[in-house]
């Protein structure tokens, strides 16, 4: 997704194309479509990035209470960053499940601890 693209989307769009590239990163995980993950993932620091920019990551808070397990690892991944309390219970629960949603929650929660969690 181009750059001009993102700014020129609404917050809306953003929040939908941030949820849909997490869903579709988790389907290109669970088929080994490693390309296809890669561009999910791209579109997901992209989206995440606009509205950082805008002042408006906050926005992503409401998809913490999505069916998806992927896009509440991702959206409790960055909101970290603006709103770790809303961030970490959600990264805790998922840290115990298993498969790969509940690693990459438990290596967040770790490299974060550690002060070594970078955001795009």
């Amino acid at each position: 997704m181009s750059t001009r693209r993102l700014q020129k989307a609404s917050i809306d769009e953003l929040v939908q194309w941030y949820a849909e590239s997490s869903v579709a990163y988790g389907h290109a995980l669970d088929v080994s479509d490693s390309r296809s993950a890669n561009r999910a993932s791209d579109k997901i620091v992209g989206a995440y990035r606009e509205l950082r920019s805008r002042g408006a990551a906050s926005q992503l808070l409401p998809l913490l209470k999505s069916d998806n397990e992927t896009v509440r690892t991702h959206v409790a991944a960055h909101a970290l960053e603006f709103a770790p309390e809303h961030g970490e219970p959600v990264l805790l629960w998922i840290a115990k499940r298993p498969g790969f949603n509940g690693l990459h929650a438990e290596y967040v929660l770790k490299a974060w601890r550690e002060g070594t969690l970078k955001f795009p």
